[in-house]
């Protein structure tokens, strides 16, 4: 029999006040362990064991993309981290979305009109789930609670997501993991770092000349504030009103550069080529494209770069050449240590070392984005582990190293892989050993068909069977039929 909705919220209010642990998995395959001491102790580790983010009553330190900690003094009314955005808080403090104590204004009940609780499974664990509405966004919001511990298990909201592996309560962790005695840096100079850069960057954009438009669309918008009906004497009350847009602008031999925000995710209203120059209007209002191209050609246009245009779009392209080189070297897993990523989701070990050009092509194939008609993209978060202390290993080799789920599947990238022009990609089943799916079952997969099947077995929306019954004749999954 299902608990009510009030017994599985009790059961969490039994998490407050206590220590817990686990590992926290988000939609993209990345992993982090955290630990939560209450009321603002925190500790999130990366993937190699290493602090991303530390805090402690009084202090707290956070990993910059340099790899520097920034370190902030905390004042007495500084609050612990907060709940939604995707914080693990999400999880390991669920309850302050539902708090027991009433007076604390709108927010005492940010979760609302819960479902009835119904059983699901976690990462290997049951749980409640409960759907609810989130009264800050007035959006869905979905919680899965562990049936034996109390914490959340899941928390989805939108596209975000949260998973918590092996939770742990109650655990006792010393003092000094809450704290950093490395190199920092205080977020006062991080804080003065990047006023500097952006004072940089709009010096650099006010030597830019602009071009603007002599014309705009006004709607006239008059209020009568005064006036007499018996002689028609009236006094209005006037002020025109255009629309606000963005107008951006290249010169068309170099090429439009990637969206930054807000041009990402303003709607694109009109573009058109005049001269050397193509400009385009972005608006979150309606603009007709009689008035979008008034406006553009009623602009003043100004001289381009002095640089030849073919010579600028040459280092553009170099430039992008090379950062695309780096996300895949990074990508590649060169190095990596599988001991070291055990707990990783979404293993792609390298057991063959023969063609390094066949087992990049190979990666990047099966990683690579894959549309689906809808001007969505499915694409597979691997963990790519590329080190020749894997080379051979079999696949009762990986269920040695892995030892005791998690991980529940991995991918192995072998000699088959690498001389076969399909380059399937063997998936194994590493979880327990079950009737319907033995411990080291396989089957392989096409790199052009992993999206599906690493997307589906990482939330566990399907199970590995329904992809091992589905594979052809020889033992090759290549989408359903």
């Amino acid at each position: 029999m299902a608990p009510t909705w009030e017994q599985i919220r009790g059961s969490n209010y039994g998490t407050m006040g206590r220590s817990v642990s686990g590992i926290v998995h988000r939609p993209e395959g990345t992993w982090q362990r955290v630990i939560h001491l209450p009321e603002a102790t925190w500790r999130y580790e990366d993937e190699s064991g290493q602090p991303t983010f530390l805090e402690n009553p009084s202090a707290s330190w956070s990993r910059d993309s340099d790899g520097t900690m920034i370190h902030t003094d905390k004042s007495d009314g500084t609050m612990f981290v907060a709940v939604g955005g995707g914080s693990p808080a999400a999880l390991l403090r669920a309850y302050d979305a539902f708090p027991p104590r009433p007076g604390r204004g709108f927010d005492e009940q940010r979760f609302v009109e819960p479902s009835e609780p119904r059983p699901v499974s976690v990462r290997g664990r049951d749980g409640w789930e409960v759907t609810g509405t989130d009264q800050f966004s007035n959006e869905p919001v979905t919680y899965v609670f562990d049936a034996e511990l109390g914490v959340a298990l899941r928390w989805q909201q939108g596209q975000e997501s949260l998973e918590l592996e092996k939770p742990v309560l109650d655990g006792e962790f010393e003092s000094a993991l809450f704290e950093w005695d490395g190199p920092a840096r205080s977020i006062e100079d991080e804080i003065a770092r990047m006023q500097r850069e952006e004072k940089e960057k709009e010096r650099a954009i006010a030597d830019i000349p602009q071009a603007v438009p002599t014309w705009l669309p006004t709607t006239i918008n008059a209020r009568s504030t005064s006036g007499n009906p018996r002689t028609g004497e009236l006094t209005l009350s006037i002020h025109g009103q255009s629309p606000q847009f963005n107008l951006r602008r290249w010169v068309t031999a170099i090429g439009e550069t990637s969206l930054e925000w807000p041009n990402d995710s303003t709607p694109e209203r009109f573009r058109r080529s005049i001269g050397v120059w193509t400009y385009e209007i972005r608006s979150y209002q309606e603009m007709g494209p009689d008035d979008c191209a008034r406006i553009v050609e009623s602009i003043v246009a100004v001289d381009p770069p002095a640089r030849d245009a073919e010579e600028i779009a040459a280092e553009l392209a170099a430039e992008e050449s090379d950062r695309q080189e780096a996300e895949v070297l990074a990508t590649l897993g060169t190095g990596r240590s599988l001991r070291d990523h055990l707990m990783s989701e979404s293993l792609s070990i390298r057991t063959d070392f023969s063609d390094d050009v066949a087992w990049r092509d190979t990666a990047v194939a099966a990683m690579a984005p894959v549309p689906q008609g809808d001007d969505t993209e499915f694409a597979a978060y691997l963990t790519c582990i590329d080190n020749r202390e894997n080379d051979g290993m079999t696949v009762d080799g990986l269920l040695d190293a892995i030892g005791e789920p998690p991980p529940y599947y991995a991918f192995l990238v072998d000699a088959e892989t690498m001389s076969n022009p399909e380059k399937p990609i063997i998936c194994v089943h590493t979880g327990p050993d079950e009737p319907e799916r033995p411990r080291g079952r396989t089957f392989r997969v096409v790199p052009s068909e992993m999206s599906s099947v690493e997307n589906n077995l990482s939330i566990a929306n399907m199970d590995f069977e329904d992809f091992a019954n589905s594979a052809d004749d020889d033992g090759v999954f290549r989408g359903f039929r």
